[in-house]
């Protein structure tokens, strides 16, 4: 069966307070389970700053990805000296035994999403499929999306995060700010919402075209 895996690791975890840490792995699961309700996803923490996410409808995978960055950058800690985030490998295939425990799970996602995170050197997002057209494609968007969601600030991440994940609109995101909706729609255009929107797309398609 075909599904995706997400592994993903939190960036320069060494960094961060003690006192903080504790809330962030609680960060990182209420935003998981946040995404539920976008398809059914099952995850689990390990060696206490990584995670992976197994995902039902792998042409979901890369819009969860991208929201799990998007929800750690947009609660990062007034105090926090950078922005949290993560970095994440998308893995897309077949997936032939689950276990109770998804880090012991075993198929092509996963050796995929794993192999993926190790080789990915300065960057923060890649993904890796089955099919080498998909991969190809991927690969150049996949760098150009990453240098925009590495620069997102948190009030850009929350924007992009709110509209994404409960497809709120610019009026009801201004009431959750207290801005104006001409100030969400500045705050949209810097985040190049529309890009990150066309690239997401073209993945769905691209997976849902190959998989048929």
């Amino acid at each position: 069966m075909m599904k995706a895996v997400i592994t993903g690791d939190i960036i320069n975890s060494t960094a961060i307070p003690i006192g903080q840490r504790a809330f962030l792995l609680q960060l990182l699961d209420k935003i998981i389970r946040d995404l539920g309700h976008l398809c059914s996803l099952r995850y689990e923490m390990f060696r206490g700053d990584s995670f992976q996410i197994l995902v039902d409808k792998e042409e979901l995978a890369l819009h969860i990805a991208v929201l799990v960055r998007a929800g750690l950058r947009m609660n990062t800690p007034k105090e926090a000296n950078e922005i949290w985030d993560a970095r994440v490998a998308i893995g897309v295939g077949s997936v032939d035994f689950i276990s109770d425990n998804i880090i012991t799970s075993d198929g092509e996602a996963f050796h995929y999403s794993g192999r993926a995170l190790e080789e990915l050197g300065k960057n923060n997002l890649v993904v890796k499929t089955r099919w080498k057209n998909v991969n190809e494609e991927l690969k150049v968007s996949t760098m150009f999306a990453d240098d925009i969601i590495s620069n997102w600030t948190p009030t850009q991440s929350f924007v992009i995060y709110q509209s994404l994940a409960f497809q709120k609109n610019q009026k009801e995101i201004a009431k959750l700010q207290k801005k104006s909706s001409q100030n969400i729609s500045k705050i949209s255009l810097l985040a190049k919402e529309k890009l990150i929107r066309l690239y997401i797309n073209r993945y769905y398609d691209l997976i849902t075209l190959n998989k048929e």
